[in-house]
């Protein structure tokens, strides 16, 4: 459960943004405000991915497969289904986590824990595309425009920059969701999210928000 929650963590901590480009046609505080406005109308998500993270000091990679829910404003469920199972459901603010080595179930208050409450609205802000809230910690490019890419490098004095290389991230076609994200460490492992299956504004299972239910 600690290697996935590392994983996890790294993950949302890509999240803060500045609006800054290079060499792009489009002005990037532009490009986040178009960002912004097409994902302000989806409510809700149910997505799969698959997670693939390279080792380059062992030169293999796992490959993690599962399910990602997120109704707004407050719940997010996210699901690793292969090879093995873990679960982190955001109710309010209180996490719950579970994974079956241990069958245990913890739970977290964001109130009690600000570096964790940190790390989960940082995620709430990626995957709602609350973009403007985001600054400081990035530099970003605009690669491509149709489909929209982006570019992020940690600036100099930015503490993502001791263990981030850069973060490169695709969105769909439409604008309204992420497609994939391809995160580069700074120890030469690389990890890369790629969203499949995605249903927008769609009813979302009750049991999504169990920590130990068994969700397909």
């Amino acid at each position: 459960m600690k290697r996935i929650m590392t994983t996890l963590l790294l993950f949302v901590c890509l999240q803060s943004v500045n609006a800054y480009a290079d060499n792009s046609s489009r002005d990037i505080t532009a490009v986040l405000e178009g960002l912004e406005k097409m994902m302000s109308g989806t409510k809700t998500i149910s997505t799969d991915f698959i997670q693939e993270k390279s080792l380059a000091i062992f030169n293999q990679k796992i490959i993690l497969k599962g399910k990602v829910f997120i109704q707004k404003p407050s719940l997010l469920s996210w699901r690793v289904m292969s090879p093995m199972r873990y679960s982190m459901v955001m109710r309010g603010n209180t996490i719950s986590q579970w994974d079956e080595d241990t069958n245990q179930v913890q739970q977290v208050r964001l109130a009690e824990n600000p570096g964790f409450q940190v790390a989960i609205k940082q995620m709430q802000n990626w995957f709602y595309g609350t973009f403007k809230s985001m600054v400081d910690d990035y530099k970003i490019t605009l690669i491509t425009e149709h489909p929209i890419t982006l570019e992020f490098v940690p600036w100099e004095n930015s503490v993502s920059r001791n263990f981030i290389t850069r973060v490169t991230v695709f969105f769909q076609n439409d604008e309204r969701y992420i497609r994939e994200v391809r995160i580069e460490e700074k120890n030469g492992d690389s990890t890369s999210l790629v969203f499949v299956n995605a249903q927008l504004n769609q009813l979302i299972p009750l049991s999504a928000w169990e920590v130990k239910a068994d969700v397909r």
